[in-house]
This record gives C-alpha cells, sequence and structure tokens, in this order.
C-alpha cells in the first residue's frame, strides 16, 4: 500500500508505457489542429486560439492518464499529487522557480551571444504581443498554472518514477531531463530546457510531491512572461 503522504516510489507502469500515451495524445491532437496553433499571436483571435487549444491540450493529457491510472488500478496519489512532507519543501519550490529564472535566463543570453537570437516560443510570442491587460493576465494563468500543472504530471508523476525504477535515481533524473528538453522540439534552448528539467525532478525526488514542482515551474513561467511584458 502507498503512503498517503508519499507518492509510489515503484510504479507499476514503464517508461514504454508513459511514452506511448503521450503519442496518442499527439495522435488525437493532429485531426484537431491543436499542433499548429502559432498563427497571429499578436492579435486578439489568434492568442484566443493559443490558449484555448493550450487548455484544451491541459485537459486532455488529465483526461487520457486517468483512464490509464483508472486501467492500471492505480490513483493520482502514485504520480505524485500528495501533500509535501514539510512546508518548507514549498518555500524550496518558490526558491528554486527563482533559480531556475535566473540561471536559465543567463545561460540563454549567452547561448544568444553565440549563436544568435532564436525564434521566441508561442507562449513568449503571445506575451510579448499583448496589448491589453487581461490578455496578459489569461497567459499569465495558462504559464503559471495549467502548463506548470500538466508538464509536471508527465515528466515528473509519470515518466521520472519509471526512469528511477528501471535506472536509479540520477540516471532517471538526467534523462527526465533529456526527455523534458526533447520534448519541447527547440533544439537552441536543449541545454536550458535540459538543466531546467533536471532541477525540477531533483525537487520531486527531494520532496516526493508534485506540488513543489509545479510552484516552481509556475514561478520560472511567472518571472519570465513578467520580464518579456516588462521588455515590451
Amino acid at each position: 500500500m502507498t503512503r498517503k503522504n508519499s507518492p509510489n516510489t515503484s510504479p507499476v507502469w514503464n517508461i514504454w508505457q508513459g511514452i506511448l500515451l503521450i503519442l496518442i495524445i499527439t495522435l488525437v491532437e493532429v485531426p484537431l489542429g491543436w499542433l499548429n496553433n502559432q498563427q497571429d499571436l499578436g492579435r486578439v483571435t489568434g492568442l484566443l486560439s493559443f490558449v484555448a487549444a493550450s487548455l484544451g491540450d491541459c485537459l486532455l493529457y488529465f483526461v487520457v492518464i486517468a483512464l490509464f491510472l483508472r486501467l492500471i488500478k492505480c490513483s493520482w496519489r502514485d504520480l505524485g499529487f500528495v501533500a509535501a512532507r514539510r512546508r518548507s519543501h514549498y518555500t524550496l519550490g518558490i526558491i528554486c522557480g527563482v533559480v531556475l529564472f535566473i540561471v536559465i535566463g543567463a545561460l540563454g543570453n549567452l547561448l544568444q551571444q553565440m549563436i544568435g537570437t532564436p525564434a521566441p516560443q508561442p507562449f513568449a510570442e503571445a506575451v510579448i504581443g499583448v496589448e491589453h491587460d487581461w490578455e496578459y493576465i489569461l497567459l499569465l494563468l495558462l504559464g503559471s498554472v495549467a502548463a506548470p500543472l500538466k508538464e509536471e504530471m508527465i515528466f515528473r508523476g509519470l515518466l521520472y518514477p519509471a526512469l528511477r525504477s528501471a535506472l536509479g535515481v540520477w540516471k532517471g533524473i538526467l534523462l527526465s531531463g533529456v526527455i523534458f528538453a526533447a520534448l519541447h522540439f527547440d533544439l537552441i534552448r536543449f541545454l536550458p530546457l535540459f538543466l531546467g528539467g533536471v532541477m525540477l525532478t531533483w525537487l520531486y525526488e527531494r520532496t516526493k510531491s508534485i506540488w513543489p514542482c509545479v510552484l516552481a515551474h509556475g514561478t520560472w513561467n511567472m518571472l519570465m512572461a513578467l520580464a518579456l511584458w516588462l521588455q515590451r
């Protein structure tokens, strides 16, 4: 039995099942056009289309993973949706988010000086193009709440435990970082995303809870969005 204050450290699923779930969801999204939502992000209609597709993507992941958990007779607790063992773990999550923003931002600036400025990611492009406060608030909620919940559920809750079970803690953390970076499909930003994935996975291993990771990821995204807004 899994303790109420700890996720399952010996998952009954494996890494290939996790990757298969991601592939199935991707195949569902292709005909819906959700993977091709980067047009007209500087206009209200384009921004709303981007937000709707992103929220639909989050909902689809939660529904498919909920069905998967039901099929294998597991619960959300097994993905790490449990309270952190210490209140300080939530503070640690926020601190990690600030560190990620500073370190990843500095590394990104260094890479820009070396290889030039890459095209902005869709979320960054949307933030840069907003004209009204309500648009920025909508994107802020997407980037600091919805997206971190989805990504932490996938990379830390679903994939990492299977990697840890097969490879051990540190190999699992490193490979989790590789997968996190690779599935963002951004070769130029691969190294910063890899480092971000490693820190978030280490945080999950340290706290045994998804919630500090969501806080860290959300803080990282929120500070990035704020910086983009101020740079306008």
